[in-house]
């Protein structure tokens, strides 16, 4: 017996009777297998095998029913959430969002790091609303000050400015004894 080489020789076949020129750009096997299966990708990295429900669909039957499920719920979630807030500009309506939102985790209907990314937010508004008070206070003042400039009244003056503590060397001054004619007068 007589051994052949192994060497491939490229195949020239015959030429094809049918035209080529009105295709659209050539899809491998490959690929097209590649888009008729499902892109759902686990949690271990593996893909799942099952076809396309039809050839614009990304996910199996299957996963696409799962993945519907998953944004209705999220959608449910956020609205219950956001039901008992008209807005967060006060610590009340802050404090509601972080009891609705212990629910919702303690539901396990929020993923427990977005509840924790949630708390944190809220963390900074509830420390932000001191700022946004001070401003406003801020504001109120000066156009009080605005208001009293236009009617040319002289300006508030305080008297009664609070003392600090004293130093601890320092004693108290003895008061002086209160005199009949001031107090507990008696006629």
């Amino acid at each position: 017996m007589e051994s052949h080489s192994s060497e491939k020789t490229r195949g020239e076949g015959v030429p094809s009777t049918t035209s080529t020129a009105n295709l659209g750009p050539a899809v491998s096997q490959d690929e097209t297998a590649e888009m008729a299966l499902c892109h759902h990708i686990d949690a271990q990295g593996r893909r799942c095998r099952m076809l396309v429900m039809s050839i614009e669909a990304d996910f199996c039957a299957y996963h696409a029913q799962r993945r519907l499920q998953a944004q209705r719920a999220s959608e449910t979630a956020a609205t219950e959430l956001l039901a008992c807030v008209s807005d967060f500009t006060d610590a009340a309506s802050v404090n509601r969002f972080l009891g609705t939102l212990i629910k919702q985790v303690a539901l396990k209907r929020i993923p427990r790091r977005d509840g924790i990314a949630l708390a944190y937010i809220c963390q900074l508004l509830l420390n932000s609303l001191g700022a946004i008070d001070r401003k406003e206070v801020l504001r109120l003042e000066e156009s009080r000050l605005e208001l009293l400039s236009k009617k040319n009244l002289p300006a508030r003056v305080v008297w009664d400015i609070p003392v600090g503590p004293k130093p601890a060397g320092q004693q108290a001054s003895p008061r002086p004894a209160e005199s009949p004619d001031h107090k507990g007068r008696q006629e």
